[in-house]
């Protein structure tokens, strides 16, 4: 049953995803004037920067966000389908960027979750960052920020992805986290070079005694739970003048993720990514290609129940879990029919491998993907996603998704 847990976790945390991503690319597209990133489409008119371009450096403020609906069926083999708009049925996220000056710049990010129905609504800042310009394409940033983490979890997701559902695998590296760093992109004759670079609490271990959650790593805490700190960073790399294709490299070391003081403190923990985005047009199909993988090892410890360590509570184990996905999707962008121009059809594959030995761990899952959009416009996707899970000794389950969203 696994694979059911996974994808009920995944349903809980897609939305705060898509609100994390939006808001730096915003953030990035605002900030950075030679855009260091693959371009989504092939006319400038349907770039976010036709749409909301300052005049002079006079804007003070920069106002975005999104709004949107999922409605999902869920079928496991051998028990009743469940059909449900989650708890939140209705998504709205508020992105300002203020410009105090020429060189400061603060960046939020306010998320509303309701429930027209059940009249429950709820409210949170997901992100906050202050960013300072130093040079052209150099800028200091501090606060709570999500690392640009490979391509699902990068400045791309919420054109790139086009599945509306998770890739099973992400989510395992760098998350939200508190620190400042430095970022930005340069210019490379025909090539660019976008960075980040930073320094953050990083994650905290979990040190469970049932083992329901033991080893595992958890982002959510704005102070640090000892006196070390994560290092990470990315690279990514755009070979070709038109921005049509883009490899990153992410990687964060913590020395130390327990607490100060106790057996746990030194345990450390490496994560790494590496990802691929790639689009163009064979007139008159444009045809995209994007794949991730990442991997987190956590230092193995046993758990014992005294501080003499003569009775072992809960073994240790291969703390390593690892994710992929990679998928294309086709768009007749050049077709003289504009219902067909505006569909886009989606493949992708995927995999979450976990701990086996560990309670919450469990055989590799499998997901594969077919998703159809229809773009009402370039801010305005309508998708229908199938995904496939199927993971040894747990019954399959199969996932129809329908989400509807508008960028403004």
């Amino acid at each position: 049953m696994s694979c059911i847990l996974i994808k009920l976790k995944s349903m809980k945390t897609s939305k705060t995803n898509f609100l994390k991503i939006v808001s730096k690319s915003v953030l990035v597209l605002f900030l950075v004037t030679n855009s260091v990133v693959a371009q989504t489409d092939t006319t400038a008119t349907n770039q976010p920067e036709a749409a909301n371009s300052p005049k002079g450096g006079t804007e003070k403020l920069f106002l975005a966000g999104e709004a949107f609906t999922i409605w999902q069926s869920s079928h496991v083999q051998g028990y009743p389908s469940t059909n449900s708009f989650g708890a939140d049925p209705l998504g709205l996220m508020i992105m300002p960027l203020v410009k105090l000056n020429d060189r400061l710049f603060l960046d939020a990010q306010v998320a509303v979750a309701a429930n027209p129905i059940g009249g429950g609504a709820g409210v949170s800042l997901n992100e906050l960052i202050i960013s300072y310009k130093v040079l052209p394409g150099v800028y200091l940033f501090g606060g709570n920020f999500q690392p640009r983490w490979g391509l699902f979890e990068g400045i791309l997701d919420d054109f790139t992805n086009r599945f509306c559902t998770d890739p099973v695998g992400m989510g395992l590296g760098a998350q939200t986290e508190s620190g400042i760093g430095i970022q930005g992109g340069l210019q490379t004759g025909y090539s660019k070079i976008n960075y980040q670079l930073y320094i953050a609490n990083g994650p905290q271990l979990i040190v469970d005694s049932t083992g329901q959650q033991n080893g595992v790593l958890d982002y959510s805490n704005y102070t640090d739970n000892n006196k070390n700190k994560a290092i990470g960073g990315t690279i990514g790399y755009l070979p070709f003048s038109n921005s049509g294709l883009e490899l990153d490299a992410s990687g964060q070391y913590t020395a130390k993720t327990g607490g100060t003081g106790t057996v746990f403190e030194n345990i450390s923990s490496t994560s790494w990514a590496a990802s691929l985005n790639y689009f163009h047009v064979f007139n008159p199909i444009m045809v995209r290609v994007i794949g991730q993988y990442e991997n987190t090892q956590t230092q193995n410890y046993n758990l014992y129940t005294n501080e003499t360590k003569t009775t072992l509570l809960v073994p240790s184990f291969n703390n390593q879990l690892s994710g992929w996905y990679a998928g294309m999707t086709f768009r007749a962008s050049g077709s003289q029919s504009i219902f067909l121009s505006n569909l886009e059809l989606g493949g992708r594959l995927g995999s979450l491998s976990l701990p086996n030995d560990a309670i919450w761990g469990g055989k590799p899952i499998n997901q594969t993907t077919l998703c159809l959009t229809y773009w009402l416009t370039w801010k305005a996707p309508i998708n229908i996603a199938y995904d496939i899970y199927t993971q040894a000794g747990s019954p399959n389950q199969n996932v129809i998704t329908v989400r509807g969203m508008w960028y403004f």
